[in-house]
């Protein structure tokens, strides 16, 4: 699919988004509603081919702690033995995430974690909110709800780490209710035969929904505000001339403009020959997602269990598992043996609904997240003349889209962030890393 205008594209203020996931597709929009010129360059035929196909479709601020949690070294070591680990580093990998690394275990000390937390709790909660404005701004379908999280509790220790990181949100506006098992099944009786479960805790304030939809929907209000799309557009390279990035190369064809990189896991390979080290790594994650059109008792809420890692989003009337994360490199082949932990998991937790649903049928996927070192995307201006970012998302690139691409737009065309985006700066990559 080729969408262009030539005078477009000889203009000098030109925006050139390169990425067609979440980050670029929000980034495109946001930018085309300020009037600003943009060309969306995605290398797939088809925008949310990435990451953002068929994630879990959460919009949880109630979750926003990096993955970088205390302890997460001893975590990572053991599973270097394991399988089946939720978080599995691969051997093979070791060499490739040396310096990435290292900052991943440093800013998991505790004043660091929740120092990031906060800060990803402060941008989750104003881009759900901004994702649900422009969801019923531009009625845009991808089934969109807001029924609330349930952060499964196991046991007395689940509940106290649980609610300790829960205490640190509340006073930043985190609204969450404990439940002991009797409250629990009252408002999520689909849970009934989950026995091991002492509990939960509930975030009102979350919402799902179908973030490929969102993206197709999107980039079509985009195009009607006047933006430009190239599908099947990959970008060789970036232009520089003067130390200055001043366009982008697609094979023997250049397009010249300022640059904006939402390019999830590619973008560190991008910035690179401008000597831009990018804490960018990815992080492979499954999903399974079902057809359960017709079944009354499956769950109302987005299902979180925080020890496998493993959560269940209904998605109007299918079911989407969705679980772990692998540090396997490019990797993008998909492991039926994690296919299997996850069904594994639904059927333990659901049984009598498990039995219900056609798994022959069930859409297994696996995508890569690009995960930043500390935890934060990079949003806003890179150090480079010419050159913003946009990336590093994580786990949480549906939670943030939105408010990150408002923050980006802001800051590209002169206007104060409506939150505090000091954290998220870019220029600080330097000192991230160290």
């Amino acid at each position: 699919m080729l969408i262009t205008a030539s005078l477009l594209l000889m203009a000098t203020d030109l925006a050139i988004i390169i990425g067609g996931g979440l980050a670029g597709v929000t980034s495109f929009y946001e930018l085309s509603a300020r009037d600003r010129p943009c060309l969306l360059l995605e290398s797939e035929s088809a925008v949310a081919q990435g990451a953002s196909f068929a994630n879990g479709g959460g919009l949880h601020p109630s979750l926003p702690d990096p993955w970088n949690n205390p302890g997460i070294g001893r975590h990572l070591f053991s599973s270097l033995f394991r399988p089946d680990a939720a978080m599995k580093l691969h051997i093979s990998q070791v060499p490739n995430l040396l310096g990435w690394g290292a900052s991943f275990i440093r800013h998991s000390r505790r004043t660091a974690y929740e120092a990031i937390t906060c800060a990803n709790f402060e941008l989750a909660e104003y881009s759900t909110r901004q994702t649900q404005a422009l969801q019923q701004f531009l009625n845009l379908d991808y089934d969109a709800a807001a029924p609330g999280t349930l952060k499964l509790l196991r046991s007395t220790r689940d509940r106290d780490e649980a609610l300790r990181l829960a205490d640190v949100l509340t006073v930043k506006g985190l609204a969450c209710q404990e439940m002991n098992r009797a409250q629990m099944l009252a408002c999520e009786p689909s849970l009934r035969d989950a026995t091991d479960l002492i509990g939960a805790l509930r975030f009102a304030g979350d919402g799902i929904g179908d973030a490929r939809r969102f993206c197709e929907g999107l980039a079509a209000a985009a195009i009607a505000r006047g933006g430009e799309m190239r599908l099947n557009s990959k970008v060789t390279h970036l232009l520089v001339e003067n130390g200055k990035v001043c366009g982008v190369r697609l094979g023997d064809e250049e397009i010249r403009g300022i640059v904006v990189l939402a390019a999830g896991v590619s973008a560190a390979r991008l910035a690179r020959p401008l000597g831009l080290n990018l804490p960018i790594r990815p992080a492979k994650g499954y999903s399974l997602t079902l057809d359960a059109s017709g079944q009354r008792d499956r769950p109302k809420h987005l299902l979180v269990d925080p020890t496998p890692h493993i959560g269940i989003t209904p998605l109007g009337s299918r079911l989407r598992i969705l679980g772990m994360a692998e540090f396997s490199g490019f990797d993008r082949k998909i492991d039926p043996k994690r296919l299997a932990q996850l069904r594994r998991f639904f059927t333990d937790l659901l049984p009598q609904l498990a039995e219900k649903l056609d798994w022959e049928k069930a859409e297994g996927w696996t995508g890569l997240r690009p995960m930043s070192a500390d935890g934060r995307p990079l949003i806003g201006q890179s150090g480079i003349d010419g050159l913003w970012l946009n990336c590093g998302h994580g786990h949480l690139g549906w939670t943030k889209a939105v408010g990150s691409a408002r923050i980006l737009a802001d800051a590209m065309t002169g206007r104060e962030a409506e939150i505090n985006a000091a954290p998220f700066s870019p220029d600080a990559v330097a000192r991230r890393l160290r």
